[in-house]
């Protein structure tokens, strides 16, 4: 089976469809690109026996799908800012997050603060500072593999008192 010359021997029609269904021709056009690309990719692992009737019941979801979440956004939007703000989840933390948070962020520091001078220094300089073990060997004068080393056994270190102290 041909599914590019089934696509275009219905998109037509199936554009037509898309439009009763969404009553915006841009909107239904972009249901049927959809479509097509949702087909190709179904009839590149199987064949389908009513290719046709396949490709209309992808567009007629697509299109309802669209309806719903348009319908859904109007709902929220049509009723003022402060409703809708109300509506959107925030991406703050809850406060138990937070607390474990605070308290993850104590136990790290106590795991740095254990840590000899130079190993330390090293895992700073890589995750706060975003310095590259070129320039932390250099900045510490030991070579790149002795930074590198230093760095994996800070983060080894930390995990493992964070893993006790949870």
């Amino acid at each position: 089976m041909d599914t590019l010359q089934v696509f275009l021997a219905a998109q037509a029609e199936l554009l037509r469809y898309a439009v009763r269904i969404t009553g915006d021709t841009v909107e239904a056009e972009d249901v049927v690109q959809e479509a097509w690309l949702r087909f190709r990719s179904i009839t590149s692992a199987r064949v389908l026996e009513e290719p046709n009737g396949y490709l209309f019941r992808i567009v007629q979801n697509l299109a309802l799908d669209r309806q719903r979440r348009k319908k859904r956004e109007t709902q929220i939007f049509a009723r003022g800012d402060a409703a809708a703000i109300a509506l959107v989840p925030s991406d703050r933390p809850s406060q138990h997050v937070g607390a474990e948070a605070k308290d993850e962020l104590a136990a790290l520091r106590r795991a740095l603060a254990q840590l000899p001078e130079r190993t330390r220094r090293a895992f700073e300089m890589h995750r706060f500072e975003e310095m590259k073990l070129v320039e932390i060997a250099a900045e510490l004068r030991i070579s790149k593999s002795l930074a590198h080393s230093l760095v994996i056994d800070a983060v080894e270190f930390c995990k493992a008192a964070l893993r006790r102290d949870w």
